[in-house]
């Protein structure tokens, strides 16, 4: 996901999420138009000129491997503090409420992440070898998508990591988002893709169905966590 945090100061956070959504919805109503034209990119690109601010375009060719993110100045003041999990370990008690959800979300984090990332990389080995010139579209929207529910997991997860819970929980709603995109579109491509992948395709779509599951559990507990720390939904 790209860092917008240098433009439009005037803008938070959840305006530039969706400006990013709609320029990407933009761009496939473009690709769909020019998709079959030499000069599809060149074309796209002077439309989107005209319809987005050059700061924003410039924006999104800064890619970074790991964004830095400040953690907030009453981090240590919080309420999952290392001094209360070394308490409750020395004491033999148990962890309080809001770092045993912290727990479970991690671990839970870490199943979504594995099952999507081994997803998106299938799928860009498909996109390469197998997939027809006439499903070449649906092919890129499917690893845009993919691409995007990884992208805002990670950013939840780094979220949840800095203690911003707000922020945290507005990512893993888009990670829902996304991945149900994904599915939808994954589906549609079950129906049409090479006979050699369908057994592929069958397995990885249940499992992203019943994988859904799962998020929509990490989005309530990133909530319940907000409630618990005494956050506004």
């Amino acid at each position: 996901m790209s860092d917008f945090s240098h433009y439009g100061a005037n803008l938070d956070k959840d305006e530039l999420l969706k400006l990013n959504d709609q320029f990407a919805a933009r761009y496939f109503s473009l690709l769909d138009r020019f998709g079959d034209l030499p000069a599809c990119d060149e074309l796209i690109m002077t439309q989107l000129k005209k319809e987005f601010p050059a700061e924003f375009l410039e924006s999104l060719t800064d890619y970074q491997d790991k964004i830095e993110l400040e953690l907030p100045e009453d981090f240590e003041g919080g309420n999952l503090r290392d001094s209360q999990i070394n308490e409750a370990i020395d004491s033999g008690g148990e962890l309080p409420p809001e770092m045993e959800l912290m727990k479970q979300l991690d671990l839970r984090g870490r199943k979504i992440a594995a099952f999507i990332y081994q997803s998106a990389l299938d799928w860009c080995n498909i996109l390469a070898i197998l997939i027809p010139p006439e499903n070449i579209l649906l092919g890129t929207r499917i690893q845009f998508f993919l691409s995007r529910t990884l992208g805002n997991l990670n950013a939840c997860m780094e979220s949840l990591i800095s203690h911003e819970l707000a922020t945290a929980a507005a990512y893993c709603k888009r990670v829902l988002r996304f991945a149900e995109i994904s599915l939808l579109l994954l589906q549609q491509f079950e129906k049409k893709c090479p006979a050699q992948i369908v057994d592929l395709m069958k397995i990885r779509n249940q499992q992203l169905t019943s994988l859904l599951q799962d998020i929509r559990a990490q989005l309530r507990d990133c909530q319940a966590l907000q409630r618990m720390e005494g956050g506004f939904l």
